[in-house]
């Protein structure tokens, strides 16, 4: 047994939303307008399982649009993507992302996990309670959010047509009361500034390098290996890499 939605038809926002990715539905069977060959024809089986990877996407869409994931946003998802509602309803309710009740336009995600615990993020919660009310209005408790090294962690995001989310780490509680209160937004997302001693071999670039740039990263010494071993040739990279053991016998 399946369960049925009850939220009735989504908005034109919400079609809107789920359209811009996947395109327009072709038939009625996608919730589209009926054609006369859908009275005959009926597509299912592996071509339209193929589609479910994009069920993350299209939630992704549907709440950066809306701020929340209606019933019937989520019906109209399924239709389109032919996925039961009992699944999807599964994978938006365990996401703490995603909203299944109505949300304002700005929100205020505070990280609570053991890092920002540790750094001081159930005072700043509890001031937020406070000044705002509980938790799930505008500013909402949230799981990890990868900033460990620089917490309290927050993220914080507009719904709409330009959805925009930026991270805040650390975040003092005179910042989020700022955010909220409308006096104040995260001009550019977090970029980790962790010492050289502190990054480790892997990590040394960061901070340093423009992701966006190749030739910031060259200039940082990246592709080196990659220059070194074509100097080197193919016999002497395999020499390199082979265990001197095997070199041995």
């Amino acid at each position: 047994m399946d369960i049925r939605t009850t939220g009735g038809p989504p908005t034109a926002e919400e079609t809107a939303a789920v359209d811009g990715l996947l395109g327009e539905p072709d038939s009625l069977w996608e919730g589209g307008e009926r054609h006369p060959a859908d009275d005959h024809v009926a597509y299912g089986g592996r071509a339209v399982r193929s589609r479910r990877h994009l069920l993350l996407p299209v939630l992704h869409a549907i709440q950066d649009r809306t701020g929340w994931v209606s019933r019937g946003a989520l019906e109209y998802a399924c239709r389109r993507l032919a996925i039961p509602p009992a699944d999807a309803y599964g994978v938006v309710s365990f996401y703490a992302r995603f909203a299944l009740q109505p949300r304002g336009e700005l929100a205020l995600h505070v990280c609570d996990d053991i890092a920002c615990k540790c750094a001081g993020a159930d005072e700043l919660c509890a001031t937020l309670e406070k000044d705002f009310g509980a938790p799930g209005s505008v500013w909402h408790r949230s799981p990890c959010l990868g900033l460990c090294d620089r917490a309290p962690a927050a993220l914080v995001e507009r719904a709409g047509v330009d959805h925009d989310a930026r991270q805040v780490a650390p975040i003092t509680p005179a910042e989020a009361g700022s955010i909220l209160r409308g006096g104040g937004w995260p001009a550019t997302p977090v970029t980790p500034t962790l010492s050289s001693q502190g990054r480790g071999r892997l990590l040394r670039r960061i901070g340093v390098v423009d992701p966006d740039s190749i030739d910031s990263y060259i200039n940082q010494g990246g592709f080196a290996a990659l220059r070194r071993a074509r100097e080197l040739g193919p016999e002497a990279v395999i020499r390199e890499v082979t265990p001197l053991h095997r070199l041995q016998r």
